[in-house]
């Protein structure tokens, strides 16, 4: 909160937005708050707020302001960021492609971008390269490498890596990989952008919902307050417009109307490369525990017993003939004896949609590692950069392969608690490649690697639709807040005109 108050500076907006590679002058700004404070004080006049209600309204917006305008640059930020980075993984695989050697790549790519971000991570890697002085025992390209992967922390750009490194340390023929890395490359820019655009839509359609919902409001006052004129032999008791509840309503509308728009602004600025947050990781590993570790009987017991309490309460309401009292204990004793199953599914699916998502991320790790190293070596390598929510069941999984690696359930069992059809059959294809060897399994990985496309545009694509459905949603928030006002408002006129009809009685 701190953080956004200082924006009210706006020297300290204008060092913000010059993070993001913008300009913004503080003629700007004071244009744009002349401009927002006449608009939302329009707003205001129509719903004719009082004084202390418009500078409320006013208030919310000058600090509010701030904050819309940095999420805009932040949103051209990093659709630029996701332009750079796919222009980057393209480019230098075609590079490496005719080249054979990462510093060329790295040089050739690096003519293509003006100076930013991008241009200034791969000079430095350009230069590290150069210098010639690992740190660590991953050598001097991987090292270099990771300066590019910290600064966009992009999964596809880390495989991109990895082949580029395995290429040049070990050799082999790469063709095929690159070919179908490029393809994968130029499918996640078609999401990627595809999801831009419907993201737009969505935010349009916020916007107008929000008029639209502002409109209706107004005119309701608006009419409410004309019918005074019906009553020609009684004196309005009233001026609609200057109810205390009505101006309330009004102003908490303006104010969630901010608020939505804020928010529909705010799904615009989501960083497209990066994947799941800590917080979320977090959740999806206590949901893995919990389905792993998950007794039903004794669920069933600790839910018996919380239901108890309740059922039993229900039983003396009804004896005591209470019955909406005993009706809701009975529905309250319901619940708690199911919910260790319902807590049981929505967690087991909350990991499954997880698992699908990451499970294609790791088996393309998978198959770049192939290139040089056995299926065992590849998937103990894979599990430091695995997707967090993979580790457990990748640690089960080179534990059964310790103890009987040539088994086929030791592949299999890989996620076996889990609706993953992709899984079962894609841990076959390593187990055959395993029982092959890497030398003659080219056929092999090249199908790995395919089927590892197919599943990471259907996660992917799994990934947008969720992403554009909660953008969507907002669209609802306008009409809700709308009609909780509209109600207000009726109600509130309709008790003042059947006061003025009573007043109308009593003058006859």
């Amino acid at each position: 909160m701190g953080e956004k108050l200082k924006l009210l500076n706006p020297k300290n907006l204008e060092k913000e937005v010059h993070r993001y590679g913008y300009h913004w002058s503080w003629k700007s700004h004071v244009l744009l708050t002349l401009g927002a404070l006449i608009g939302i004080g329009a707003v205001g006049i129509i719903f004719q707020l009082r004084m202390g209600y418009m500078i409320i309204m006013m208030a919310a917006m000058i600090l509010l302001l701030p904050v819309l305008v940095l999420d805009v640059f932040l949103k051209m930020f990093e659709q630029r960021r996701f332009s750079d980075a796919a222009t980057y993984m393209e480019q230098v695989l075609y590079s490496f492609q005719k080249s054979g050697k990462v510093l060329i790549a790295l040089k050739e790519t690096l003519e293509l971008f003006e100076e930013g971000q991008m241009h200034r991570v791969i000079q430095e890697a350009v230069w590290y390269i150069e210098r010639g002085c690992a740190r660590t025992e991953e050598g001097i390209l991987r090292e270099a490498l990771d300066i590019i992967e910290k600064s966009y922390e992009c999964s596809k750009i880390h495989m991109v890596h990895e082949l580029l490194i395995n290429a040049e340390t070990y050799g082999g023929e790469t063709e095929q990989s690159i070919l179908l890395l490029l393809e994968d490359l130029e499918l996640f820019k078609r999401r990627g952008y595809k999801l831009q655009k419907d993201k737009k839509t969505s935010h349009r359609d916020n916007i107008i919902s929000i008029i639209v919902a502002a409109v209706l409001c107004a005119v309701a006052l608006y009419v409410l307050d004309a019918m005074k004129g019906l009553f020609v032999t009684a004196k309005a008791p009233f001026e609609i417009f200057q109810v205390t509840v009505i101006q309330c309503s009004s102003l908490l509308f303006i104010l969630f109307s901010l608020f939505i728009f804020a928010k529909s602004t705010k799904s615009l600025t989501r960083d497209w490369l990066k994947e799941e947050g800590a917080k979320e990781t977090k959740y999806l590993l206590e949901c893995y525990e919990m389905v792993e570790d998950y007794d039903e009987k004794k669920a069933k017991k600790r839910s018996f017993l919380c239901a108890a309490l309740p059922m039993l309460a229900a039983m003396v309401f009804f004896f005591l003939q209470m019955k909406i009292s005993s009706a809701v204990c009975l529905a309250l004793a319901v619940f708690l004896l199911m919910q260790h199953k319902v807590g049981y599914v929505l967690a087991k699916r909350d990991v499954t949609e997880a698992f699908y998502a990451a499970f294609p991320q790791w088996l393309m790790e998978i198959a770049l590692l192939l290139q040089s190293n056995n299926v065992q070596v590849s998937i103990g390598k894979s599990i430091e950069r695995a997707p967090t929510v993979l580790k457990p069941e990748l640690e089960k999984l080179v534990d059964r392969l310790r103890k009987a690696p040539d088994k086929l359930t030791s592949y299999t069992d890989f996620c076996i608690n889990y609706d993953i059809p992709e899984a079962s059959s894609c841990m076959k294809m390593l187990h055959a490649i395993s029982e092959a060897g890497t030398g003659s399994a080219k056929i092999q990985i090249h199908e790995l690697m395919k089927r590892v496309n197919e599943m990471q545009g259907m996660a992917d694509e799994i990934k947008n639709k969720n992403s554009a459905f909660q953008m969507k949603m907002i669209f609802s928030y306008p009409v809700l807040v709308a009609t909780a006002k509209l109600m207000t408002d009726l109600t509130i006129g309709m008790l003042y005109m059947f006061r003025m009809l009573g007043n109308m009685g009593g003058a006859l």
